[in-house]
């Protein structure tokens, strides 16, 4: 009898150890991840070494800003962080690593280049995170929001309305141009003579080096990516009202969906998205698409080059499950999901060894280190039981038979044993469940979050209500049923109460720029007392809600 007591308890140790532990100790990999609770993550991480830098971006609440962040790729302990007080807008341009290096205007080490939208350029040092220079661009609306680049010993910046070029060494400028269009997201490509940048008029600049302007009108639309030098010639693609087309030296090539994704160029070929399609085309003597797949996407897309594969092309998924893909469109997409499903533009990060990083709107970093791996993270790390449940009934029915069988023999001491032990594997099995349950039960019992004023009306009770802070008055009018957006009760209360509201749309969704003419550093607003992870027209309301747009 004791011999079949010690093999009940070495069956349940062996199904006590984590099931991936001897996976990770064989691919020598291990994922962690960090809710940085500080917006969205709206640009890819990047890997430099033992080091992952993030940004975030998006709405925020009090004294709380964007911030840069450098984490350690192994440990995910954080090294260090940078917080920008001026800025209050989304955040959208993509970071830059600078190696150590000299050049014509000086020397300088290994830092990270970051462009804000309230127009500044800070330089940071890689290691330390400190301050090494900054410099200062126009701020029109939303100051920097594109992709920069790199020319030799100089970074090249799209700024609001132009562009500007720095030192590496120092952040002094080197070049100013004004254009006549402002600029969204239109990242700047170095070409032999010069720069390509667009602009929101749809027109495609091309720069000198010494600041000759020559000015191409493409189409009724918006450039809202670095344009793409192919060897077909110069690639954007225009987004316009419900729609975008595909222009090449100024000649429409193709007419797809609206709201495209930043498109990259591999090659001869061209990656590109919409919210209706991921494309490929081809571009040699003339470009022509090749390959399309139904996926949605207007975020990020991304490279990531595999030894010994073809190199896998990666589309963030801008939809409520979230997710990343990868494959080439005209064929199936792998799906690489998480356990967080939300909405997301960020591509992933890459390191050589097959680190990888992925952000999403919810801002939680997640780092999977030295695999590549195509399971879902979820699969690979995130079982919250220690034994699989399959797994813990059969065991559980063995211990049964077991006591029963020692129940017909009536062996009392042994029946005893054999029984708390069932009773362990049912509580290890459970318990999690248990807790689960228990918390949410106790999380409903707490009382609502409500941003409610006792000083309203008592027919407001149960009704929708929304509050407008403006700088010498507040406006707020309740009452209201069956809204189910911030956008819908924005727009009905806004035009009852007679205050004029002016939106922008952009390609991550639609934005309030002012209240009564009122555009101040941007709004933002609460639903219930709440910072919403979703723009206005996501953010849903129940019938008691109570919003609140308050200067940022």
């Amino acid at each position: 009898m004791k011999r079949i007591l010690l093999l009940s308890v070495a069956i349940l140790f062996c199904f006590l150890i984590p099931q991936n532990s001897i996976a990770d100790h064989d691919t020598k990999n291990h994922y962690w991840e960090l809710d940085l609770d500080n917006g969205f993550i709206s640009t890819k991480p990047i890997i430099i070494g033992d080091s992952v830098i993030v940004r975030t971006s998006g709405f925020w609440t009090g004294e709380d800003r964007p911030k840069v962040y450098s984490f350690d790729l192994q440990t995910g302990e954080e090294n260090w962080r940078y917080t920008n007080d001026f800025s209050t807008n989304h955040d959208l341009s993509p970071l830059v690593f600078v190696q150590s290096a000299s050049g014509d205007c000086g020397s300088w080490d290994k830092m990270v280049i970051v462009g804000w939208t309230d127009g500044r350029v800070t330089a940071l040092d890689f290691t330390t995170g400190n301050l090494i220079w900054q410099s200062q661009t126009e701020v029109v609306n939303y100051g920097i929001t594109g992709a920069m680049a790199l020319d030799s010993d100089e970074i090249v910046v799209p700024t609001n309305k132009g562009l500007s070029r720095f030192c590496l060494a120092d952040g002094s400028e080197t070049l100013r141009v004004e254009l006549s269009q402002t600029g969204w997201r239109n990242g700047i490509t170095v070409t032999e003579d010069g720069y390509l940048i667009g602009d929101e008029g749809g027109v495609l600049n091309h720069i000198s080096k010494d600041g000759i302007i020559t000015s191409q009108k493409i189409g009724e639309g918006k450039i809202r990516h670095a344009p793409l030098e192919t060897p077909a010639g110069v690639l954007v693609h225009l987004q316009s009202q419900g729609s975008s087309s595909i222009f090449v030296d100024g000649e429409l090539i193709s007419t797809e969906g609206p709201s495209p994704a930043i498109p990259i160029l591999v090659g001869d070929n061209v990656y590109l998205g919409t919210l209706n399609d991921v494309i490929k085309m081809q571009c040699d003597e003339t470009c022509s698409v090749v390959g399309r797949t139904n996926y949605r996407t207007n975020g990020e897309i991304v490279r990531q080059y595999v030894p010994g594969q073809i190199d896998r092309i990666w589309f963030s998924s801008n939809t409520l499950e979230g997710g990343w893909s990868y494959g080439v469109p005209g064929e199936n997409l792998t799906t690489y999901d998480t356990k967080y499903n939300t909405f997301k533009t960020a591509g992933p990060g890459f390191s050589d060894d097959g680190s990888m990083a992925f952000g999403d709107d919810n801002g939680i970093l997640m780092v999977t280190v030295g695999n590549y791996a195509t399971n879902s993270i979820s699969n690979q790390t995130h079982d919250k039981s220690p034994i699989d449940i399959d797994y813990a009934l059969l065991l559980i029915l063995i211990l049964i038979l077991v006591t029963f069988s020692l129940q017909l023999k009536s062996n009392q001491v042994a029946v005893v044993r054999c029984g708390l032990l069932t009773l362990l594997v049912v509580a290890i099995v459970t318990l999690p469940e248990v807790s689960t349950i228990w918390s949410k039960g106790v999380s409903e019992l707490q009382p609502s979050n409500e941003d409610w004023d006792d000083d309203w009306p008592n027919d407001w009770q149960g009704t929708q209500v929304l509050v407008i802070e403006l700088q010498n008055r507040t406006v707020v009018d309740g009452g209201y049923e069956g809204y189910n957006t911030v956008e819908e009760l924005t727009d009905i209360v806004s035009s009852n109460l007679g205050v004029s509201v002016e939106y922008e749309t952009t390609d991550i969704g639609v934005w309030i720029t002012s209240f009564d003419g009122i555009a101040g550093s941007g709004w933002e607003f609460t639903v219930d007392g709440t910072r919403s992870n979703v723009g206005i027209s996501l953010a849903e309301l129940d019938e008691d809600s109570v919003v609140r747009w308050s200067l940022a």
